[in-house]
């Protein structure tokens, strides 16, 4: 909850930094040059950019949601590289080494605990139970899936962000659009002409925006998968490898 809460914290604070130079390349800079049109891009034109802005928001929402679970898989990883099972051709676990492995790992989850413990426990539990090879490989198989469906779960908000920035690029879009309609009927007036122009501007622009920085994310997102997919089928192929496949039954 507290890493959730910094995220959001550090989101706002990102798209502040942002409204702050979009509203200063926006007024600082002769309308219409190149400056003052990034900036009116990025939101700087307020109060018609805070829908640019709350893009921004939930575009670096989604990005340090992306890097915890980066993360995530980082830390996990580190335990692949921690030998907790022979990886030497022709070695051979007894029903011993498999109980020794399991105090270890509970010893040593009392420290650090890692996806890869908890399965290497519950491995050896069921196999000091049930004394089956297949049932092993069977529990092995079900808690990565397990696992893996868990870290799914983990990337709702991300799946979430993903869908919801083009949507409220969209409404930007509508809003910008009705706003001029609504003007329409009095466009020979300058001032009203170029509050119409402005919404265009608007209605335009929070859907550049918003797909663009869905671009973005997506590709963050389809990385962030890939190696979630990787993690979990190198753990199985690891443990199958290293600890189901050596354990000989007397």
């Amino acid at each position: 909850m507290v890493k959730k809460f910094k995220n959001v914290a550090f989101a706002l604070v990102l798209t502040i930094i942002v409204g702050i130079i979009a509203h200063t390349l926006f007024s600082y800079f002769p309308y219409g040059g190149f400056s003052s049109r990034i900036g009116q891009i990025c939101g700087g034109e307020l109060p018609h950019g805070m829908i640019q802005l709350f893009i921004f928001f939930l575009f670096f929402l989604g990005l340090f949601e992306v890097y915890d679970r980066f993360r995530k898989i980082s830390y996990e990883r580190q335990s692949l590289g921690l030998n907790f099972l022979p990886e030497q051709e022709h070695w051979v676990l007894s029903p011993d080494d498999v109980n020794d492995l399991k105090l270890k790992m509970i010893d040593y989850e009392k420290q650090h605990k890692f996806l890869l413990t908890g399965i290497l426990r519950k491995a050896a539990t069921k196999f000091r139970t049930e004394k089956s090879v297949s049932d092993v490989m069977q529990i092995v198989s079900s808690q990565v899936n397990i696992n893996f469906k868990k870290s799914e779960s983990a990337q709702a908000i991300v799946r979430y962000i993903i869908w919801a920035i083009p949507s409220i690029g969209l409404i930007g879009t509508i809003l910008g659009i009705a706003q001029s309609l609504g003007l329409a009927d009095r466009a020979n007036d300058p001032v009203i002409m170029k509050q119409i122009t402005s919404s265009m501007y608007v209605a335009y622009d929070a859907t550049l925006v918003a797909l663009i920085l869905s671009l973005i994310i997506m590709w963050w997102f389809h990385q962030l998968q890939e190696q979630e997919e990787e993690l979990h089928n190198d753990m199985e192929e690891y443990i199958m490898e290293n600890f189901v496949n050596r354990i000989h039954v007397e």
